[in-house]
């Protein structure tokens, strides 16, 4: 069951990522609930250094449906027990990023993506692809997190059927999921992928 506000709808156990306005870091955050007022219940996943605390200012973002929603918002509450919570105010400025501008087109073609600037190298699996944007599908790690991050610059790799050579895009990870057999993360293209159909 999710949380709906005009403009917006959070489903618990959402993982949403803010970045705080003042040092730039970016914290990831697991969705609780809802208080009084709208006010949101999450908590903090990272250990943000230096600790925020009662009047920071978060710009946030979750994936929904495979479109990414960004918002303002504000830590009202900050509580240490029995866990690490924020209280923050209800969402401002909810702005819908479609990254589905273009036709998803499922398929099952080996690629690999490597963080930029840092070596880390994954190959795995496309799931689905557009000219704007890809997931794909990794084997799961003994790490206990993720190998890339929400927000990280990266280079996907692969072998498109029907294009001769290797096909090479930068872009965004947007989204990231772990089940028990795979990873699995979305790539937003910093340009559109000009060998994906349809070619028109």
């Amino acid at each position: 069951m999710g949380t709906e506000e005009p403009g917006l709808t959070i489903e618990r156990g959402a993982r949403l990522t803010f970045v705080g306005r003042e040092n730039n870091r970016t914290i990831e955050g697991l969705f609780i609930g809802t208080v009084d007022k709208g006010d949101l219940v999450v908590a903090p996943l990272s250990d943000p250094q230096p600790q925020l605390s009662a009047g920071a200012i978060l710009n946030g973002r979750f994936l929904s449906r495979d479109d990414m929603v960004a918002f303002t918002s504000e830590i009202l509450e900050v509580f240490d027990h029995p866990v690490p919570l924020w209280r923050i105010q209800s969402p401002t400025d909810v702005k819908t990023l479609d990254f589905r501008d273009n036709k998803r087109i499922q398929c099952s073609v080996s690629a690999s993506i490597e963080a930029i600037g840092r070596g880390q190298v994954l190959a795995g699996i496309v799931q689905d692809i557009s000219k704007s944007g890809v997931r794909c599908r990794f084997p799961s790690t003994d790490a206990a997190e993720s190998p890339f991050s929400v927000g990280e610059s990266v280079i996907l790799r692969c072998v498109f059927p029907g294009i001769p050579g290797e096909q090479t895009t930068r872009g965004e990870i947007t989204d990231v999921r772990h089940s028990k057999d795979e990873w699995s993360m979305a790539l937003h293209f910093a340009e559109p992928a000009w060998w994906v159909p349809p070619y028109h």
